[in-house]
């Protein structure tokens, strides 16, 4: 069959009528939506998840519905529609009026010979003739479908197999708290399948990987500047994921989202759908820590960690992160406004009138509208310290128009005005709101940046000075080491010495061993391999050469050759030789008579 023929084939032109009716059907659905969220807008998100939840069913099932009714219907629309149109009186009656009149009449009596065409008879002519122009598209419409839909499954076996990946580079956690922990959350959260927890090194943020077999992927290395509640609070919230099963709706919301790829409503109620599945699992998160506060800050810190994660991966950063915060610390939700549910209403109200007409309605009434901006700070807002003098500081730096959330992250992460302002002094003006927060949870101050600078580590990225904060690289760090001969290391490798525990003190004790002028890596070699200073001196001591190499000393370390062992045993044999001597030299020179002796003496006295 060619494909030609297969286009034309019954079955291609019901799934082509079910595509065209579909772009009404789905934005029915998509209003009705915007309208039952006016109305649950007070309520729990759980209640909005499960109407977005059910109006992508009822998207995918609509178009399936047409598609059976279209294909039960085609033999006999096929008999009916050209009776229907001929009741007209209108194409028989031009096919005879048309062809009675000679080839050489006159245009004029070609016209006379035309009958009138009368208000009733040209509605089933347009009618017909927009049916035809429709049947004439559905191939290439159908074909176009096929094309965007292959392509997407692409996408998504690209996803699929970047999520396995993940999953795959994660190795076991070797931190018994972390293990503990998630044994705790998940007894009282009730998870009764196997949780595995995992690091990896190819996450940013806590990720859920899979659903009969569960993998939580932490990246401990990114997470150290979150204390041990808000790291227990995101683990938490993985594991909500795990309990409510989301993997596997997310697989099926991934299908519902590659078949109806072509109309927006679909793409919106599956964002809705996300954005509610994150705020179900942080109220299933705080119930269990009861720390809304921690849990929100430690949202806050994540900003500073977005990634793009694989679309099959459910991540602790999806949503909108901001809204999500100022939910959480209790600021006014994103509301919509009398005028936006009037628009929600007449919507859905003109949708159900005209179901033909639907197709190009705005949905814009139905979303919601973004945080409305106060003229002055709210008593709640005050709360949280953000004052009128807070929020015109930082307008007077150029962050202006924040909204309520941002202030109130801002605030309780320490991000004062003067901060910002010295921040901008040293050349680090227009940073993001996530990037001042990032900066100062981690430690990161002015005094810290402008040292480093004196240093000659100018214009680093805000990454950059986080990760050289989170390791421990102090501008102490780096003047010691510039004293030792150890200036102008790069960043990665100053990150590289530190967390691998070389410090000052070691690279000053192997200088005094006479190891000079080591490179960076070999330094990290012997610190790796536990060579010491002090096992170096032990090692010299034992009578090893005093001009061992690196790699010589690494192999004595590695084959367990334990220099104090063995110059305890030579200093306790040469102390029991020594005894020996001394109690020789005490028996030889004792001038105290045996018995025998002083029996033959006082004979010969006698």
């Amino acid at each position: 069959m060619s494909l030609h023929e297969l286009l034309r084939h019954p079955l291609a032109t019901a799934l082509g009528w079910s595509l065209l009716h579909s772009l009404w059907q789905l934005a029915l659905v998509a209003a009705l939506l915007a309208s039952v969220n006016v109305l649950l807008r007070r309520r729990a998100a759980q209640a909005r998840y499960l109407a977005a939840t059910g109006a992508l069913v009822l998207m995918v099932a609509l178009p399936a519905t047409t598609f059976v009714m279209v294909r039960d219907a085609a033999p006999r629309r096929s008999i009916a529609v050209v009776p229907a149109v001929r009741a007209a009186a209108f194409v028989e009656d031009e096919g005879v009026a048309a062809a009675a009149a000679p080839a050489a009449a006159p245009a004029a009596l070609v016209a006379t010979a035309r009958p009138t065409r009368t208000g009733s008879s040209t509605a089933p002519l347009a009618a017909l003739r927009l049916y035809e122009r429709l049947a004439a598209a559905l191939p290439a419409l159908v074909l176009a479908w096929a094309a965007g839909v292959g392509l997407l499954s692409v996408r998504v076996l690209g996803g699929w197999a970047l999520a396995q990946r993940l999953k795959r580079s994660g190795r076991p956690v070797s931190l018994p708290d972390w293990e503990e922990a998630a044994r705790r959350l998940c007894d009282r959260m009730r998870i009764w399948l196997p949780v595995r927890l995992c690091e990896s090194a190819l996450v940013e943020v806590p990720t859920v990987v899979g659903w009969l077999r569960p993998v939580v992927l932490l990246p401990v290395s990114t997470l150290i500047g979150l204390s041990p509640a808000q790291l227990e609070a995101l683990l938490a919230h993985e594991l909500a994921h795990v309990r409510r099963f989301d993997y596997l709706v997310n697989l099926v919301q991934t299908f519902g989202e590659t078949l109806l790829f072509y109309h927006p409503a679909v793409w919106w109620v599956s964002h809705r759908m996300r954005l509610e599945r994150e705020l179900c699992c942080d109220d299933a998160a705080v119930g269990v820590c009861g720390d809304a506060i921690g849990y929100a800050r430690a949202l806050a810190e994540l900003e500073g960690l977005r990634s793009l994660a694989p679309t099959l991966a459910v991540a602790a950063n999806a949503g909108s992160l901001w809204q999500r915060v100022a939910r959480l610390v209790g600021a006014p939700p994103p509301h919509l406004s009398r005028s936006s549910r009037w628009v929600a209403g007449l919507l859905a109200l003109a949708t159900l009138g005209a179901l033909g007409l639907s197709a190009g309605t705005s949905l814009e009434g139905g979303t919601p509208s973004p945080l409305a901006e106060p003229a002055s700070v709210r008593p709640r807002l005050a709360d949280y310290g953000v004052t009128n003098e807070y929020v015109r500081g930082l307008a007077s730096l150029g962050y202006e128009d924040l909204s309520e959330g941002k202030l109130i992250a801002l605030r309780s992460n320490g991000v004062s005005v003067s901060y910002v302002e010295e921040l901008k002094d040293l050349g680090y003006d227009h940073l993001s709101v996530s990037r001042l927060i990032m900066l100062r949870s981690q430690g990161v101050t002015p005094d810290y940046v402008q040292a480093l600078q004196e240093l000659g580590y100018e214009r680093l990225s805000p990454l950059t000075l986080v990760a050289l904060r989170s390791q421990g690289v102090t501008p102490d760090y780096v003047e010691q080491l510039k004293d030792l001969g150890y200036g102008g290391l790069s960043v990665p490798l100053l990150i590289g010495l530190r967390s691998h525990g070389v410090d000052p003190s070691f690279v000053e004790g192997l200088q005094d061993e006479g190891y000079e002028g080591l490179a960076p890596g070999a330094l990290v070699e012997l610190r790796q391999n536990g060579v010491t200073p002090d096992y170096v001196h032990r090692l010299k001591a034992a009578g090893y050469d005093d001009d061992l190499t690196v790699a010589q000393l690494v192999s004595l370390r590695q084959s367990g050759v334990d220099p104090h062992v063995e110059v305890t045993s030579d200093d306790d044999h040469d102390q029991d030789d020594q005894s020996q001597d001394d109690q020789g030299e005490d028996g030889g020179g004792d001038d105290k008579p045996c018995p025998d002796q002083e029996r033959h003496s006082s004979g010969e006295e006698s």
